[in-house]
């Protein structure tokens, strides 16, 4: 789905943008011109960098995860978790 039909930038380009550093609108401007030409998706394209930002900083957080819980084995294919084997 576009988050700015004005420079046809979809939701998952905003969330490639994020991962790739930006991290707030004017950034997202100035990487692929989303919400810098009529604004009306600005509050939209806010949201989901919010979202990504979240994403990506849960996704980080699973990664390092000490403790073998169901989140983090379903993230590693039902295997434990690669940061046990870095405590031995």
């Amino acid at each position: 789905m576009y988050a700015c039909v004005c420079f046809s930038v979809t939701e998952e380009e905003v969330g490639e943008e994020v991962a790739r550093g930006a991290s707030n609108e004017e950034e997202l401007g100035d990487r692929c011109g989303a919400g810098t030409s009529c604004g009306t998706c600005v509050e939209r394209l806010g949201c989901l960098i919010e979202a990504a930002l979240r994403d990506r900083g849960t996704a980080q957080t699973m990664e390092a995860c000490p403790v073998p819980c169901a989140p983090a084995q379903r993230l590693h294919g039902g295997a434990p978790c690669p940061a046990l084997s870095l405590q031995r």
